[in-house]
């Protein structure tokens, strides 16, 4: 399967590249800036904000990847500057959804996050309270948006909402859950593992679930 990955330069995206060539599939990226990538790996260097270079990069794609994500100054500081538009998200899926119309894309995944549009509503308090008072209300306001436009767009599409984000080695242990616990954390290895799972599923019958990993 010939696959781009969008935004392939963050933790998710890495991993989404490194397991999808482990698997045998043909991987191209969509990045920012350029960066040293396995030489089988075609490399697209552009904006999403761009929709010709974002379309630019489509013809002969079977899926898309979408691991777009706002960026803060400082990351692990949820009230740190955010480096990134407020629309980043959602514009990205504007021109993704542009582009796979143009050359008959089939499906494409994007990265959403527990908590977002109709999962706000099963967040433990420290979330709620994250949302309400600091950059991370500002990126799932977008990823709300986000997730709109690929439901109005009439593509095949998938927005798994991860838990917590966290490192480590891929363990293929994830389930779909309904509530997001205060200690509920996904590996960034695993998000990857099961979007790649996802793809070889013929039919998608949830559009937004929520994953974390299998506590042990």
């Amino acid at each position: 399967m010939q696959l781009l990955i969008i935004g392939a330069s963050g933790g998710i995206g890495q991993q989404v590249v490194t397991q999808a060539l482990a698997r045998g599939h043909q991987v191209s990226v969509f990045v920012r800036q350029p960066r040293p990538w396995p030489s089988h790996v075609t490399i697209h260097v552009g904006d999403v904000g761009d929709a010709a270079a974002v379309a630019a990069a489509m013809p002969g794609v079977d899926a898309v990847i979408s691991c777009v994500g706002m960026r803060r100054r400082n990351p692990r500081n949820p009230w740190s500057e955010n480096l990134s538009p407020p629309d980043l998200t959602s514009r990205a899926a504007q021109h993704i959804v542009a582009g796979m119309r143009l050359h008959h894309v089939p499906r494409v995944i994007a990265v959403s996050a527990a908590g977002v549009g109709d999962s706000a509503a099963h967040l433990n308090g420290v979330m709620k309270y994250m949302l309400a008072n600091t950059m991370i209300g500002t990126a799932y306001a977008d990823l709300a948006r986000m997730e709109d436009i690929y439901a109005a767009s009439g593509v095949e599409w998938l927005a798994p909402r991860p838990t917590t984000l966290r490192d480590g080695a891929v363990t293929g242990r994830v389930r779909v859950v309904s509530h997001f616990g205060t200690f509920a954390m996904i590996r960034r290895a695993d998000v990857a593992w099961w979007m790649l799972e996802a793809l070889t599923q013929p039919v998608w019958h949830m559009r937004t679930p929520q994953i974390s990993n299998v506590l042990s």
